[in-house]
């Protein structure tokens, strides 16, 4: 029996990484702006992930969600050249998402620094409100990005609903997912 060259071998799994590309997303053209949008941007969906992080090329890290809390879902997730977001819903948010977006840089204005969320990255919250509704906006500002998370949680769940979100929404470094992206499906993330 014949076995692969090392070139059909790349080809095959770059014709299969194409195929999970197109399964889960539909490439919407629109004034000259590629936009995707699809399901939910997973920790483990490397081919998604390698999207969102081309959105933001100088980003060092990419946002992804883990493992969603019994309740939660995605309701929104669109990559664009610049930016990328996505909303988390809780069926005890009364509709009000969170909304999470890249984007290569942003301003924290008077938001109050807290506790970091991963190496290097400087994280801040700016409350807007306190009662009757808990909103704001959390940042993760990084080397090349910023992600933001504003929010809008009833008082009195807000709490649980926070730290639900926060341990849902995981920072991936670029350099890990350059190398499972090359190590699973033999693609190369540009830069």
């Amino acid at each position: 029996m014949n076995r692969p060259t090392r070139p059909a071998q790349r080809n095959a799994r770059c014709v299969l990484a194409a195929c999970v590309l197109l399964a889960t997303t539909i490439i919407v053209t629109a004034s000259g702006c590629a936009a995707v949008r699809a399901s939910t941007p997973a920790c483990r969906s490397l081919a998604r992930l390698g999207l969102v992080a081309q959105s933001v090329p100088s980003a060092a890290y990419v946002p992804c969600v883990n493992d969603l809390p019994p309740g939660w879902s995605v309701p929104s997730f669109d990559v664009r050249r610049g930016s990328t977001q996505f909303a988390l819903l809780s069926d005890r948010s009364q509709g009000h998402a969170v909304k999470v977006r890249l984007t290569g840089g942003c301003q924290t204005g008077r938001a109050e620094p807290t506790t970091s969320r991963g190496p290097g990255v400087q994280t801040f919250i700016r409350l807007s409100s306190i009662d009757p509704r808990y909103a704001g906006t959390l940042y993760d500002v990084f080397p090349g990005g910023c992600i933001t998370y504003r929010f809008d949680l009833r008082r009195g769940p807000h709490i649980a609903l926070m730290q639900e979100f926060e341990d849902s929404v995981m920072l991936m470094p670029r350099h890990q997912l350059q190398s499972e992206l090359h190590t699973e499906l033999g693609l190369q993330l540009q830069p």
